[in-house]
């Protein structure tokens, strides 16, 4: 990793625990359309999801105890779209939390023109020379480091849950850690260890 702000997000010794969760299911998820920056709710199945999501981090929450008797997830932030949202707040009153906060840099990559069309094998290998208006992978890798450094500031010292997207998600892991990380299922948690992100940063 070279990018400082990566340097900085894997300096963060104070936060204990961070995971980032995919947001649940919506209809265009379910249609394969590029959905990027539009507003689209989730259905009933991404509700279900989040509920699923919930659950696992109560579980994982309780495998930690096993060692740390003191755990438990502090925080819920989220991309400020309504599908992000809404599956934090679901996870969060499962959990006994609230929402504390949304961030502007958590949210999906913009797809431009390409946003409400149908996901084909030609469209998503080619999509910046189809369409017009496609965000940079190298701007939606730096805006969600700076925002997920902002989150973990704002937090600093908590257990973090942080609910955004898949190509987010994906592309702020594979700017961490150097290796081509694939989208996430919807609702699927990923933890990223800090610890071992900082000691991959000293070792570049």
């Amino acid at each position: 990793m070279t990018d400082s702000a990566s340097s900085d997000l894997a300096n963060h010794p104070e936060q204990a625990r961070l995971v980032l969760v995919r947001h649940g299911q919506t209809d265009w998820n379910l249609q394969r359309r590029f959905q990027g920056q539009e507003d689209i709710p989730l259905n009933d199945t991404g509700r279900e999801q989040a509920e699923e999501a919930a659950q696992n981090l109560e579980n994982f929450a309780g495998l930690v105890r096993e060692e740390n008797s003191g755990f438990s997830w502090d925080s819920v932030v989220t991309s400020p779209l309504s599908r992000a949202y809404e599956t934090g707040s679901i996870i969060a009153k499962h959990l006994g939390l609230e929402v504390e906060g949304t961030y502007e840099g958590m949210q999906e990559r913009s797809f431009g023109s390409a946003e409400g069309v149908q996901v084909t094998p030609d469209n998503w290998q080619n999509i910046e020379e189809i369409f017009e208006g496609i965000e940079p992978l190298e701007n939606l890798r730096k805006r969600g480091i700076a925002a997920l450094n902002t989150a973990l500031e704002e937090h600093a010292g908590q257990n973090l849950i942080v609910v955004a997207h898949g190509m987010w998600i994906s592309q702020v892991l594979t700017e961490l850690t150097g290796e081509e990380v694939p989208i996430p299922p919807n609702a699927a948690v990923t933890e990223v260890r800090l610890d071992l992100l900082k000691h991959s940063n000293e070792g570049v």
